[in-house]
């Protein structure tokens, strides 16, 4: 515990300047003062270097009101600073930090478990992002009282970790920066000071708003402080501290708040911030666990879907090999091509630029002769607008003249009437100069009198102020010997009263020394009592521990087991999980087929050129197409070849409804020369009726998949192909004479006499258009059912994963259970030795009771010498009192005296004080009349000077305005003849231009028909241009495509590549084409496939070691978090069974009777529970503790606070004004109490009671001797 020494104050509110307030020893000191002096601001402080957040707590509006604001004549402070001096005793409370050290490993050893989620799932697929922190960084910038929690890493704690990242499509080891794991630090400051070492706090804070802590002036934080205060009743609820007012609300406040001051006595406030630490990382580490468990999963689907892929990759080199030999020949070709075009169109470009050379000479030429008429009828244009301008002038010039007459005339009037003005002004002050003369001397004469007056009354003012002078310093000698004296009559009267408190005290030491003794009798029979009772629960202890043991190997063979279980589910998850990947996957290629087919379908590409544009320009032709043949067909794959051969290039016959829409498309095909295509006239609603016969079975009809409609009009169109028979083997019967027989393999029979077989060449276009149909239908049909067989596996997956969350579950929850049994094995052990040591001690503590009985006896004696002595320095003392007091009656004597005297002395010098005041005041009126007169003349004089030269002026400005009249007419006079022949000459001017602009609008003519023609050559010129840059840019874009895909120049390809001579550049690109289609289907390609499935399974195995270590984690948080709250739990109920037992005793004596409590208000965990407290005075009835009276509310909550210190002793009490209430009795029960516990404790109260003040050691009195600043004095009585 500490002790108070002093207290510094600087800035703070009402203390402007640096104040001290020393506080020597135990016992009582009172802060006294007048009401608004400041006493409270002394309390203040306090509470604020503690650590007080909340400015309404400190009378304030907001926290920048602690500062000093200033006052009249002085300007406001910009910092405020309190530092509180202390020095830590001999005394240990009961909750040191040893209790708390096992509590503190487990939080260190679960942050060393704890998992860096951030660092796992901080890496994404394509760049590296910083690894945020664990938990969101806590806020310690002095802002809350509430900071206890894992300490931040020191400064530089940045390091560089290696973090293994997981990601869909990319699993990789990485290296980056991240923040270092959070570690349980209860505090940042060493706070373990020895006995007698000096401690100070200091708290400054800057109208900036910056806050600044130190301890022992070093920078700290505000945790540091409330952790070395913390259940000293210092700090959180500080009930050591009672403001002004809030010794009522103890009792008003909510039971809830209420509890506070017993939980900040019991100690538990260092337990509590260790539980939310502990509860922070429960959340932490359970919602890493589901975090980590979804990673898990993923990276097992990972794994399988590498495997597949690494299979695809080596499928697509292939073929992409073949892909890039045939390009190579395609951009060869395609580039010779191109080149020898550009040629081509080069010679064509120089014949049109000719033509369009000659024509621009002509056309030159013609400009020029435009150019120069045109140039006639500008100036025609200038020559006219001159004209207009210069008649503009000349009006303009006639009517500003005749203006400007008016004005002067006007001016010339006005300057003769200010002339006259003036002089009648000049006159006036001449005769007001002549009267100023006269009244100057007379004041002058007066002046000279007053300064005679004055100088007599002076000389007499200086004499009385001498004789007074001397009188008061005879009366200042006399006060002074009269101080002294009286200080000495105090110092005796104070020591006397010392001594005497000291004889009392001492012979109550007397009783409790034999007390003392009759106790340590006591305590040594207790001691063997102990030690029966320890070796009885050693043996206990032993049994109980031995039976936990068994249970524990219990529980470790039921977890083996889960896990086996729990490893069965997990594979049954991974193989489900393993059929949805590869249902997925071939969907995916499926649906990915599908598209590029309907897309292929939607632009026709399937069809030849001339098909493509019928289907696209259908509607700028006005025919509604209806399909080509083949989408009619429904062919099954088998009969595929053997259709494709009988119709040939006819199944891409474009289907019409009428023989004027295929006349329409064959016109437009002419027109656009397109080329050829054939259409089939098929019409709409015609029946369903069949024209002609039944399909022959075996015939090609019945492999058609078509309506009978349908089919007779085939037979219209193709008898021959309609009449052919599908046959199995050509050799197997004898054909009749012009019959067809086809084989499934597309090979021809007719009549029996010529066979058609081989493989059939094909432009690329319409090579297998029924597969292509057939696969876009059958593509549908399957991408619908892989969609219901994905929904039926997704969920046996999550079936599957909610079985193994279970087990898991089931397996933290038996991890917990286990863990929890060890510690209490670890506890049982940690109990049966803490048995056996007190068995040890017990002895010890006998022993020692002897011991402290013979010092006990020895310090009896010595107690009855210090009495004796105290008696006699009391009776010196007194003595001493005596002979001062009878000195100081007779200096008094002479102070009377002395004091008549300073008074006659002093009302003489006020009457010559006056008569010298009157005098002075009569000769400055005299002067400043004199003043008067003189600064009068003189502005006189001078405007006068200005008036005379102000009419000079005047009469020089009318001489000019008359010769400029007359100016000004005769220019009138003359502007009037010149007006007639302005005007001949604008006509002329007007005629001249109608000429010039009919000129070159007739030369603009000729122009405009060369030009026409300049510009058809032109757009000649520019055709080909066109042309030849289309040229040379699809030129550039093959060798672009070429650079791009073969990442060769396009020169160079066409230099090295050799063609076949039946290469064909159409047959090319369809090739070309085609396998750019069959890499296309085959979607994404991963090129590390190999390489990261090894790095996929590596990282599978380092997070399930990862998962497993936060399993463990949560188990121990939970053993940590019960212990807390365990202990938490025993703490405060100890505590408040012993205050509730003193509140009692405190009640009964403050109260002389009647009956005080504290009950718990019922709750699930007593840590939640409210109190209330029960209060019924003597002759009264239990009521409502708010019905009270105002003295009866402040005993209570006197007797609680005190029933508070007598189990939990604070290093210092402040005490602002709670006597205030209470009458004289209940005053001196108050007193009483106080003064029994000052021995303990620094009581420091700020009182106007002078019961109060009687019992203090040391006064401090709080003044304003300059209004609005706050100055401490002291008076100590030895």
């Amino acid at each position: 515990m500490f002790k108070l020494q002093r207290l510094e104050i600087s800035g703070f509110k009402s203390f402007a300047d640096h104040t001290e307030i020393v506080f020597t020893g135990s016992g009582i000191t009172a802060v006294v003062g007048p009401n608004g002096c400041g006493k409270s601001n002394v309390s203040d402080a306090m509470s604020w270097v503690l650590g007080e957040q909340r400015a309404k707590s400190l009378r304030g509006g907001e926290m920048k009101d602690v500062v000093f604001a200033g006052t009249k004549t002085r300007k406001p402070g910009g910092m405020a600073e309190v530092v509180l001096h202390m020095v830590r005793d001999n005394t240990v409370f009961d909750i040191e930090e040893s209790e708390l050290e096992d509590i503190d490993e487990a939080l260190s050893g679960i942050d060393e478990a704890a998992v860096d989620m951030d660092a796992i799932e901080g890496i994404d697929a394509d760049e590296v992002v910083e690894a945020a922190d664990l938990v969101a960084a806590e806020v310690d910038n002095g802002g809350s009282v509430s900071e206890f929690s894992a300490g931040a890493p020191d400064e530089g704690g940045v390091e560089i970790e290696t973090v293994q990242a997981a990601q869909v499509g990319s699993i990789r080891t990485v290296e980056t920066k991240v923040k270092s794991k959070r570690h349980w630090r209860p505090r940042s400051f060493a706070l373990d000071f020895a006995p007698g070492e000096a401690v100070s706090v200091t708290r400054r804070l800057y109208l900036s708003g910056e806050s600044e802590y130190q301890l022992n002036g070093r920078t700290c934080r505000l945790r540091d402080i409330t952790d070395l205060f913390a259940g000293t009743g210092l700090s959180g609820a500080h009930y050591a501290i009672i403001e002004q007012g809030r010794i009522g609300q103890i009792l008003s406040a909510k039971p809830a708040d209420r509890r506070n001051l017993i939980e900040e006595a019991a100690g538990i406030s260092k337990f509590r911030s260790r539980q939310r630490a502990a509860e922070s990382r429960l959340d932490t580490a359970k919602n890493n666990l589901g975090r980590i468990s979804d990673i898990v999963s993923e990276i097992d689907k990972q794994v399988n879907s590498l495997r597949r892929q690494a299979a695809k990759t080596r499928r697509f080199k292939i073929l992409q090999e073949e892909f890039r030999v045939l390009l190579r020949q395609l951009f060869a070709a395609e580039g010779k091509h191109l080149s020898e075009l550009s040629e081509t169109l080069k010679i064509e470009l120089a014949g049109a630029i000719a033509t369009e050379t000659d024509l621009g000479l002509q056309v030159t030429a013609k400009e020029e002769a435009v150019r120069e008429s045109t140039q006639n009828a500008r100036n025609a244009e200038e020559s006219l607008a001159e004209l207009r301008k210069f008649h503009s002038d000349n009006a303009l010039e006639r009517d500003r003249a005749e203006r400007e007459h008016i004005y002067r005339s006007e001016q010339l009037v006005n300057l003769n009437n200010r002339s006259e003005v003036l002089r009648g002004e000049i006159a006036s002050s001449k005769e007001r100069l002549e009267t100023l003369a006269g009244e100057l001397e007379r004041l002058q004469k007066d002046d000279r009198a007053e300064a005679e007056s004055f100088g007599k009354a002076d000389s007499d003012l200086k004499a009385a102020e001498e004789e007074y002078g001397r009188e008061a310093a005879a009366l200042q000698t006399i006060e002074t010997a009269m101080e002294t004296v009286r200080a000495e009559l105090m110092q005796h009267t104070a020591a006397a009263e010392r001594f005497d408190e000291i004889g009392r005290q001492l012979e109550i030491n007397l009783e409790k020394l034999s007390m003392r003794v009759e106790g340590l009798r006591s305590e040594g029979e207790r001691a063997a009592v102990n030690f029966a009772e320890h070796e009885k629960q050693a043996a206990e202890l032993a049994s109980t521990l031995a039976a936990e043991e068994i249970k524990l190997q219990g529980l470790t063979v039921e977890k083996e087991a889960l896990l086996a279980r729990t490893n069965d589910a997990r594979a049954v998850l991974r193989d489900a999980e393993s059929d949805l990947d590869r249902l997925s996957d071939e969907y995916s290629a499926k649906k990915h087929r599908l598209a590029t087919l309907n897309e292929l379908e939607e632009k026709r590409a399937v069809y030849t050129p001339q098909v493509q544009k019928l289907f696209a320009e259908q509607e700028s032709i006005g025919v509604k197409l209806g399909g080509v043949l083949a989408d009619r067909l429904k062919v099954a794959a088998r009969a595929e070849r053997a259709i494709e051969t009988l119709f040939g290039p006819y199944l891409e016959a474009v289907i019409v409804d009428s023989l004027e829409d295929a006349r329409r498309l064959a016109t437009w095909l002419k027109d656009n020369d397109i080329g050829r295509t054939a259409m089939l006239i098929a019409p709409k609603g015609n029946g369903s009726a069949s024209k002609g016969r039944a399909a022959v079975p075996g015939s090609i009809e019945d492999h058609l998949g078509i309506s009978a409609e349908f089919a007779d009009t085939l037979r219209e169109v193709f008898p021959r192909e309609m009449s052919a028979t599908l046959v199995e083997d050509l050799s197997a019967g004898a054909a009749i004479a012009g019959e067809i027989q086809i084989n499934f393999e597309g090979e021809v029979l007719l009549g029996g006499r010529m066979f058609i077989g081989g493989k059939q060449g094909s432009d690329g276009k319409n090579e297998s258009l029924l597969a292509f149909k057939r696969e876009l239908n059958d593509l549908g049909a399957a991408v619908a059912k892989l969609l219901s067989e994905i929904d039926t596996a997704r969920g046996g997956v999550e079936k599957a994963r909610d079985v193994l969350v279970e087990f898991e579950s089931k397996t933290v929850d038996l991890q917990s259970l286990m863990i929890k049994v060890d510690r209490g094995i670890h506890g049982l052990q940690i109990q049966v030795r803490a048995a056996r040591e007190e068995i040890e001690r017990s002895e010890r503590h006998r022993k020692v009771v002897e011991d402290e009985t013979g010092q006990t006896q020895s310090e009896l004696v010595e107690l009855g010498q210090r009495i004796t002595d105290a008696a006699q320095n009391r009776d010196a003392a007194e003595k001493a009192r005596v002979e001062a007091s009878e000195r100081l009656d007779g200096i008094a004597n002479g102070l009377s005296s002395a004091r008549e005297s300073v008074e006659a002395a002093n009302l003489k010098l006020n009457d010559k004080r006056m008569t010298a005041a009157t005098s002075g005041e009569r000769r400055r009126s005299a002067q400043s009349a004199l003043r008067r007169v003189e600064n009068e003349g003189r502005e006189i004089e001078s405007r006068l000077a200005f008036q005379e030269l102000e009419i000079g002026e005047a009469d020089g400005k009318i001489k000019l305005l008359h010769t400029a009249i007359t100016e000004i007419t005769d220019r009138i006079a003359a502007a009037s003849t010149d007006i007639a022949g302005e005007r001949d000459a604008l006509t002329a001017a007007i005629n001249a231009l109608a000429a010039a602009r009919e000129n070159a609008d007739r030369m603009s003519e000729n122009l405009a028909q060369l030009n026409r023609a300049a510009s058809d050559a032109l757009n000649r010129r520019a055709e080909i241009e066109v042309r030849q840059a289309e040229t040379i840019t699809e030129l550039k874009n093959v060798g672009e495509n070429c650079e791009h895909e073969l990442n060769l120049p396009l020169e160079q390809l066409v230099a090295e590549v050799e063609f076949d001579v039946d290469f064909d550049l159409n047959d090319a690109r369809r090739e070309t084409e085609s396998l750019r289609q069959r890499l296309d289907s085959f979607g994404a390609i991963n090129m590390l496939a190999l390489e990261e499935l090894g790095e996929a399974e590596e990282r599978w195995q380092f997070l399930t070691t990862q998962r497993q270590d936060i399993i463990d984690s949560i188990a121990t948080t939970e053993e940590a978090l019960r212990e807390i709250k365990q202990r938490s739990r025993e703490k405060f109920r100890s505590a408040f069974d012993a205050i509730n037992a003193h509140f009692v005793e405190f009640f009964q004596e403050l109260f002389g009777g009647g009956r005080g409590e504290m009950t718990l208000l019922e709750s699930e965990d007593i840590l939640e529970a409210g109190i209330e407290v029960v209060a019924q005075p003597p002759g009264k009835r239990l009521q409502n503790i708010l019905l009270l009276s105002g003295g009866e509310k402040a005993m209570t909550a006197i007797a609680l606070v005190m029933a508070i210190f007598k189990y939990r002793p604070s290093p210092f009490c402040l005490l602002d004004e709670v006597d205030a209430p209470l009458d004289d009795a209940n005053v001196g029960r108050f007193v009483n109490k106080i003064a029994e516990m000052s021995e303990k404790t620094q009581f420091i109260v700020i009182t106007h009671n002078k019961r109060t003040m009687e019992a203090a050691r040391a006064l401090y009195g709080v003044t304003m001797q300059e209004a609005g600043v706050s100055k401490v004095v002291s008076v100590k009585f030895e």
